[in-house]
């Protein structure tokens, strides 16, 4: 499966990358939310793993741009953040996000988190 991953750390994305290359997945990598929007709309990926707290434009404002187009309304969008889940998931869902996990998290929680979102 082709995942855009949007983080803006340096070392989790390269961690995060490197899990999912082991899951056999292609990764096009994205650091900010603008970088995003480009690189979905350039290499048309079949899931987006969406950091939520970025610089300049955050996950947040980048899921509801990719939302807005229209062959991006039913790409599966997976957040994730460091922040609690009791604060974040319900705005994550709002943002228009399919799924939520929350940093750390291990390759098996990331490997059920991307089959749920396969499934939907």
């Amino acid at each position: 499966m082709k995942i855009l991953l949007v983080e803006d750390i340096d070392d989790s994305r390269e961690l995060f990358r490197h899990m999912l290359e082991k899951l056999g997945h292609e990764v096009i990598e994205a650091t900010n939310g603008k970088e995003a929007i480009k690189a979905a709309i350039k290499s048309s990926p079949e899931l987006v793993i969406m950091d939520l707290s970025m610089p300049e434009v955050d996950g947040f404002q980048a899921v509801s741009a990719l939302r807005s187009i229209q062959s991006f309304t039913a790409l599966p969008i997976l957040a994730i953040t460091a922040y609690p889940r009791s604060l974040w998931k319900d705005k994550a869902e709002d943002a228009g996000c399919d799924g939520f996990l929350q940093k750390p998290f291990s390759p098996e929680d990331l490997s059920a988190a991307l089959d749920k979102l396969r499934v939907a």
